[in-house]
């Protein structure tokens, strides 16, 4: 009995705010916009504090994880490595279960598709054979590439990136083995990469990438210079800095076996620290700034209920005269709260 009354009460308070709210319009919609705004802005940075500081990298164990890079100055092509380098340290470095590269210096919308409904400019990325194993991404129908498709001169194939796969093709499990138009060349679908993996990302924020190829690791390519952009994967229990020791005598050693090959000084960094390290103190201050405002949006609205709660003194004086308790007022006042909070949250 008493809990039916208790609910009673409540959803009489719920009326009796909405027809508060309707008289007091502009109350209302300054509110709102107010309560509004600060969510919305603390919600907008910090689900993307969220994905680039706290959610963990979507790979199999990704604090294994590594970026080693070049380290022979600025610009793209003094930190990525050349393909006989990059054999050489897969080889020898014991401190890394196994290394793979991609093609860094791939073209945004270099690939026009035809022959499939509208034309359309592509993004893909050239990738080592084990790419994808290394980091521990399995298709979500099809397979990945083959040995025989990673020669100079191989078969012509490819695997799509499962936003792709829904955008272009809605989701077709027929795309494998179909050939696509590709540059005026046809191109066999073999794979689609599960949705969780998201190259753009981790390792180009911003872009959106469609396909990806095999990239042959071959003389041909060697002569290409500086190329390719190393992932690896550590051994357990061996941290960064100790590969990055090990891997920079290997590049000492390298580059008197073989001058003809470009400069090679390694870093070797977590590839999370790789993905957010510029990013981290420019986000943390971001997200500090945005705390402060949703502080200042709550003393802003309570400020306003208080004013309000002034002006409603001989409100609260008449009913109190009619009987109504101090809790009954006080859970008044939150009932219109929590209505506000709620509102501008949506």
């Amino acid at each position: 009995m008493h809990g039916s009354k208790l609910l009673t009460d409540v959803l009489q308070d719920v009326r009796y705010a909405l027809t508060k709210s309707r008289r007091e319009a502009g109350f209302t919609t300054f509110a709102l916009l107010i309560v509004g705004l600060g969510i919305g802005a603390s919600a907008t940075i910090y689900s993307v504090v969220s994905a680039v500081l706290l959610r963990p990298l979507p790979f199999a164990q990704p604090e294994r994880l590594a970026w080693v890079a070049n380290n022979g100055g600025e610009g793209l092509s003094s930190q990525t490595v050349q393909v006989g380098h990059f054999l050489d340290l897969k080889e020898r470095a014991r401190s890394f279960e196994d290394m793979a590269a991609y093609f860094a210096f791939y073209g945004v919308g270099d690939s026009k598709l035809t022959g499939v409904g509208e034309p359309e400019r592509l993004s893909g990325v050239p990738v080592s054979q084990n790419f994808f194993p290394l980091l521990g991404v399995r298709p979500q129908i099809g397979r990945l590439f083959e040995a025989e498709e990673c020669k100079w001169n191989g078969p012509r194939v490819v695997v799509l990136s499962h936003a792709f796969w829904q955008r272009r093709f809605a989701g077709d499990r027929g795309v494998l083995g179909r050939k696509l138009i590709l540059d005026d060349q046809p191109v066999e679908v073999v794979g689609v990469l599960p949705e969780s993996f998201d190259f753009g990302r981790v390792f180009a924020p911003g872009t959106r990438i469609d396909l990806f190829f095999p990239f042959p690791l071959t003389p041909e390519t060697n002569r290409w210079g500086n190329t390719l952009s190393i992932v690896g994967r550590l051994k357990p229990g061996i941290s960064a800095a100790t590969a990055e020791a090990e891997v920079r005598d290997i590049a000492q050693r390298l580059e008197q076996e073989h001058p003809e090959r470009n400069r090679l000084r390694v870093r070797v960094t977590p590839l999370d620290e790789q993905v957010s390290g510029r990013l981290r103190p420019a986000l943390q201050v971001l997200a500090f700034a945005v705390g402060m405002v949703m502080l200042i949006v709550c003393a802003n609205l309570s400020n306003l209920q208080l004013a309000r709660t002034a002006a409603r003194q001989k409100e609260m004086a008449i009913r109190t005269a009619l009987g109504a308790g101090r809790a009954r007022l006080i859970r008044q006042t939150l009932t219109e709260s929590v209505m506000l909070s709620v509102s501008g949250a949506l």
